[in-house]
């Protein structure tokens, strides 16, 4: 619109937003090729690729470990769900092996008979 001449307070009441707004957008303008808007860069990760390898690795060699224990093996200074996060990126869900009682010699009797 402003390349058509209108003012920006004429933007600012067509458009129904602030002033500030519009002032931001205009002089950002030249920055946005074809309107599209700016690629934000996110928060820096807090581990490398060389520890996601190494975390995937220890995990499918040890698949009863726990987090702590695999963040502890692994050197990592992430939370757990920073590990969790990695593992469901690369499709191990539920990797835990699941808690089963141990044979009691009763039960081992039965098996070898």
């Amino acid at each position: 619109m402003d390349r058509k001449g209108a003012s920006s307070k004429e933007i600012e009441i067509d458009l129904d937003i602030s002033r500030g707004a519009v002032r931001s957008t205009l002089t950002l303008a030249h920055l946005r090729p074809a309107g599209k808007p700016q690629c934000r860069p996110g928060r820096p990760l807090e581990y490398t690729e060389a520890d996601e390898r190494n975390l995937l690795r220890h995990v499918r060699l040890h698949p009863k470990d726990t987090y702590e224990e695999v963040r502890v093996a692994c050197g990592l200074k992430i939370k757990r769900d920073a590990i969790k996060r990695i593992l469901k990126r690369h499709g191990i869900i539920n990797w835990r092996a699941r808690r089963r009682p141990l044979l009691i010699e009763e039960n081992v009797a039965k098996r070898l008979a």
